[in-house]
This record gives structure tokens, sequence and C-alpha cells, in this order.
């Protein structure tokens, strides 16, 4: 007798797992994520930073930094981005100076109204503008700027260069002189700046520099198939998705109603709120669980990863072998990362 079940793989990154299970509540369980951890079957994935991980799931092996700024602003905008440009994410960070050393203590902004961000945007608009460089702000917290030739050093991605010395960071050269000195230029228009100034008064953090970041050209796409559909919010996965002709739709646009259709490999790139864990939490473990019961009468397969080291994989045949004792996410978190 002909099996004619279709397989479907299913993979699911979650890329901020390690931390959302540091936050579980020790009186509280979770049990489709626990299910999983403990009854899928443990993996080591090669990954030198989750954007790296990105571009290895889409079949594409990134050298040194990836191009997240091209991904970004092809994400964005809505555009193949110009081939013979090269794009650099321009970030708003906050950077803290002692009297040794000057660091980036934090980036994004969050906490700023529309008419705050506009104003900070368009300060530093100004300033690239007399530099000849044209800001792109297609997101209102993901800036991007195109040059006409690559630049010889790279800078490290923004959530790498946190709470590094700006000397570490930036290498000595005539390169990173220049970046430096436009930097600086940036720094004195954001000081007199009126948002910062209220900010100032208030004994808040500024948003006082950029950060330019994960330069590049677009990659090429794959040559084979690489996903049917993909779910994310994340720009590098949406650029990803986009170059290589995937369906691509909004993370909270997932069907699971449309577990039954053709498509047979899906790529689902969840991300979290960073400040709220213990909400995103509940959040993953109410959509695994629902993914689940999708998954229970069929023969999928899923894949999990945290989008470093770590990867689970689970078969819809392991939902039901309660004999494999479900762990809690405590036991299972001293497991994978013991003190």
């Amino acid at each position: 007798m002909t099996d004619n079940t279709k397989r479907r793989t299913i993979t699911l990154l979650a890329q901020d797992l390690r931390p959302l299970i540091d936050s579980a509540q020790a009186d509280r369980r979770y049990p489709a994520l626990e299910r999983v951890l403990s009854r899928g079957r443990h993996f080591r994935a090669p990954s030198s930073s989750p954007d790296h991980f990105r571009f290895h799931l889409f079949g594409i092996e990134a050298d040194g930094h990836p191009p997240v700024a091209a991904l970004t602003r092809m994400a964005d905008s809505g555009e193949m981005p110009d081939r013979h440009q090269y794009w650099l994410r321009t970030d708003p960070v906050t950077l803290w100076a002692d009297m040794a050393r000057v660091v980036i203590a934090g980036y994004g902004l969050a906490d700023l109204d529309e008419f705050d961000r506009n104003e900070i945007e368009n300060t530093v608009r100004s300033v690239l503008m007399d530099e000849g460089i044209r800001l792109h702000s297609d997101h209102p917290e993901r800036w991007c700027i195109a040059l006409e030739k690559p630049m010889a050093e790279s800078f490290p991605p923004v959530s790498d260069a946190l709470g590094m010395d700006l000397v570490e960071a930036m290498q000595e050269n005539p390169e990173s002189r220049r970046w430096r000195r436009i930097m600086n230029e940036i720094e004195i228009a954001l000081h007199s700046c009126p948002v910062n100034i209220r900010r100032r008064q208030a004994g808040r953090h500024e948003i006082n520099s950029v950060w330019f970041w994960g330069g590049g050209f677009i990659p090429d796409a794959t040559e084979h198939a690489v996903f049917d559909a993909v779910y994310s919010d994340h720009p590098v996965t949406r650029g990803l998705a986009a170059i290589n002709e995937c369906r691509l739709r909004r993370q909270g646009e997932f069907d699971f109603d449309g577990l039954g259709t053709d498509d047979q490999s899906l790529l689902i790139d969840w991300t979290t709120d960073p400040s709220q864990p213990e909400d995103s939490l509940f959040e993953f473990e109410s959509f695994l669980d629902r993914l689940l019961k999708g998954m229970s009468n069929r023969s999928d397969r899923l894949i999990l990863y945290c989008g470093r080291r770590d990867g689970w994989r689970f078969r819809s045949s392991r939902y039901w072998r309660w004999w494999r004792r479900t762990r809690t996410l405590e036991e299972l978190c001293n497991t994978l990362y013991p003190a």
C-alpha cells in the first residue's frame, strides 16, 4: 500500500530562545516547549551569529560580517537595491564616555515618540547630506545609506558592539578615521538637538550618535529552492526570502488552518520583544502549542533553532511518546547551559 501522506518540514527559528528560557517562572510549566526540548533530537548547529545562521538556512555562507544593510533596504523599501551599490546600516545609538573610554551603551529609538524620532532622524540626515550621503529611513528605527564603492574595513554589528570601547570596535586606519569624523559631526549636531536637550534635563539617556555596520552588496539568490513560504518580521530573513522568491508573510499571519496546504517547506523566524521576556515566552508557548496540535495527526517534521548553537528535530510521531519524561525548562536549561 502506497503512503500518499505529504511530509512537511517546518523550520522554526527563535533567536531569543535562551533569554526566554531564562525568564521562565519556576512555578509555571510550558508544556509545548518542554515537549519539543525533551522529546526532540538535540544537535549542535554551526553558527557564529544569528544573521550568519539566517544566511545558512537559505544556503548562503557569508564570509565575515553578512551584508545585512542591503537586505534591510530591500525588506523595508520593497525594492531591489542597485546591485552595484554598497549599503551600510546607520543605526541610532547612545554613546557613554568616562575619563578612559567611549562605549556604545544602547541602540534604537524604542522610547521616543514619532515627533522626537523624526527630529533625531532629520538631524542625522542633514549631517550626512553635507557629506554627500543620502539617508534612507524606510523603517523608523532601521536606517541605511548607499556608497559607490565598498569599505575596506567593516565595523561589528551593533548588538556585538554594545559595551565595546570605540577604540576596539573601530580599527585605526584612514577609512575608520573618516567614519569616526562623520560620527563626530553627527554627535555634535545631536548634542544640540532639542530632543536631547530635553532628555538631558530629565536625566534620561541621549540618542547621541549612529553606528555604521552590516555593509555589503545585495547577495545573489541560491541555485536551488529553499522554502516554499516564509513567515517573518525580521529584515534579514525577509530580504533573503524576497531575493529567493519565497512566498513571504508577516510573522503574525501564520495560518494554522493552512497546514493542510501544499507547501512542503516552511520557515518561521520568530522574533520577540527583548524588554518583555516573560510575555514573549508566553506568546511563543501559545504559538508552539497550536503548531504542535496542527502537526499531531500528520507526518510533519519540526526543526527548532535557537539561532546560535542549538537545534532540535521533532517529528509529529514524537508528540505522543508519553514514556519519554518531559522535563521542566529549568532542568533543560541546566543540562544545556551548565553553570
